[in-house]
């Protein structure tokens, strides 16, 4: 077959290899950017509730004050909760206009 440089004869066989050296080339590359994806979080502190979450937009931990679960009454707590998603969602966003620009929402 013809289709190397400068109408070089190139076998089927170096065709293939060629697609699938490309081919795992970029497997790597996108796993390579898919773990630095996974090594990602984001985290809001506000001395009695701390959450973190990843890039997936999983929450992998939150940790309340003992104070938390004594002072606040359950519609305090949920407010309190989700001013910390909310903080947590800001940051995401914030991040994201930082890395791939656009308007934020």
């Amino acid at each position: 077959m013809v289709g190397g440089a400068e109408g070089q004869w190139v076998s089927d066989r170096d065709l293939v290899d060629a697609v699938l050296r490309d081919l795992t080339e970029s497997a790597q590359r996108w796993e390579a950017l898919v773990e630095e994806a996974e090594t990602v979080t984001y985290s809001v502190d506000m001395g009695d509730i701390r959450a973190v979450a990843n890039s997936d937009g999983k929450l992998i931990d939150l940790t309340l004050h003992p104070a938390v679960t004594t002072d606040y009454s359950h519609t305090e707590l949920a407010e309190r909760l989700n001013v910390a998603f909310a903080a947590l969602r800001d940051e995401v966003q914030q991040d994201y206009h930082h890395r791939y620009g656009g308007e934020l929402s």
